[in-house]
């Protein structure tokens, strides 16, 4: 059998030039291939094992973007602005819309890039109480897990500024017990939490909002889609971390 290199050949014109086999939308092999994607994912619907290798900050702020003029974000452990980068690279009006607030520790925001500079709502912060803004959504990705007292961090940014959402990507949590460990990066060893699913989604409803939007969150580690953890007992073993949308409920 010869190997296909290349999915698509010649360059024509018009549909009536290409001529070709329409057809090939009612022979067997296409409708067996549909019917076989679709079966997967009802399974996979029925397993909840959907998935995404994406943050979902960008889209969901096209979206809103489409129906306001402005947007203001506060990035709660945002680094460096990896995802401010990808915010402007996909969302064609967000550079001039979109005000962008960053607080992380004081080493890393020293050491960015200055290029990052030339952004001119692009803002970075070492302490959360220097921003005095209401904003519209927060994001926190694979951050949550790393503070010892999420919980008041959560009251105090929803009391000091006022979100319609709340963005969580890449969060350890799921039908596990909720415990502490460490992660191991080279030489250190880092406290981190992982929590039970349920635990973490009534707390954010206690704070009056309600979940919109919820997947797995899959990116290879060490060469392995599912998270490596081994070690740890087999009922705190979380196969992937999660991203979660919340939106605040209508008073």
């Amino acid at each position: 059998m010869n190997q296909i290199n290349s999915v698509w050949e010649g360059v024509f014109k018009s549909f009536e030039e290409a001529e070709g086999d329409l057809d090939a939308f009612d022979s067997d092999i296409w409708i067996n291939k549909q019917k076989l994607r679709v079966t997967e994912g009802m399974q996979k619907y029925r397993n909840k094992i959907f998935h995404s290798n994406e943050y979902p900050l960008s889209i969901m702020i096209a979206t809103i973007l489409s129906q306001n003029e402005s947007l203001k974000i506060l990035d709660f452990g945002g680094g460096m602005g990896l995802q401010y980068l990808e915010l402007i690279a996909t969302v064609p009006d967000a550079m001039e819309k979109v005000e962008y607030y960053i607080v992380d520790a004081k080493k890393l925001i020293e050491n960015r890039p200055r290029d990052l500079n030339i952004f001119k709502k692009l803002y970075f912060f070492t302490s959360i109480e220097n921003i005095k803004e209401n904003i519209d959504i927060i994001h926190i990705g694979s951050t949550l897990q790393y503070i010892d007292d999420w919980r008041n961090l959560l009251v105090m940014l929803n009391a000091k500024h006022s979100p319609y959402y709340y963005v969580f990507s890449d969060i350890l949590a799921g039908n596990i017990p909720t415990f502490i460990s460490h992660q191991i990066f080279y030489n250190k060893k880092i406290p981190i939490r992982q929590i039970n699913i349920d635990e973490f989604r009534n707390f954010v409803y206690s704070l009056s909002f309600k979940l919109i939007y919820l997947v797995d969150f899959q990116v290879p580690i060490l060469g392995n889609y599912e998270l490596p953890n081994s070690s740890l007992p087999e009922n705190y073993r979380l196969k992937h971390s999660c991203n979660m949308i919340f939106k605040k409920l209508s008073l």
